[in-house]
């Protein structure tokens, strides 16, 4: 039988794997919630589907069960601020988002970061039991880019910048 994996040497591990930051967001009757999400990934071309992984303790996939929608903002270099807000714990849904968020809609009126260097709108596809997490399966009904912009990156708990050279 194998040894069990410590809590840190996993999170050490996965900390390895530098990332992109995306924001996971719904609105479900007349409230808005949002995560950062650090387990995003495209999942097949035909159809479009992208998946999400989401802690189950958290408001926000009980909300996109409900709501059959969310979106996705990959965020851009400079929006750490943004980051920091949606990884906040203890916050409840609400009307708006605070500062320093704003937000706009594409097609299912999930909000999607303003600023960001991408949205990709979502209608849930399944939504699967993964652990203490929810994969939520999106059908991409919407998407959009800023070829302009750099990718927020993180990176063993950190934030880091993209080097282009």
């Amino acid at each position: 039988m194998a040894a069990a994996v410590s809590a840190e040497d996993f999170k050490g591990a996965l900390g390895s794997w530098a990332s992109g930051v995306t924001v996971v967001t719904t609105r479900l009757d007349e409230e808005v919630y949002g995560i950062t999400v650090s387990s995003f990934s495209s999942l097949s071309m035909e159809p479009r589907l992208i998946l999400v992984s989401l802690q189950d303790s958290n408001h926000l996939p009980h909300m996109i069960k409900k709501s059959r929608r969310f979106g996705v903002s990959i965020l851009a270099m400079g929006q750490d601020d943004v980051s920091a807000y949606f990884s906040t714990s203890g916050r409840n849904p609400s009307a708006t988002f605070d500062d320093p968020v704003r937000a706009e809609v594409m097609t299912t009126g999930s909000p999607l970061i303003s600023g960001a260097l991408a949205h990709i709108d979502c209608e849930l596809e399944q939504a699967l039991p993964g652990g203490d997490h929810t994969i939520a399966i999106g059908r991409v009904v919407g998407a959009s880019f800023n070829a302009e912009k750099l990718p927020l990156m993180y990176f063993r708990r950190a934030y880091r910048s993209l080097n282009m050279e």
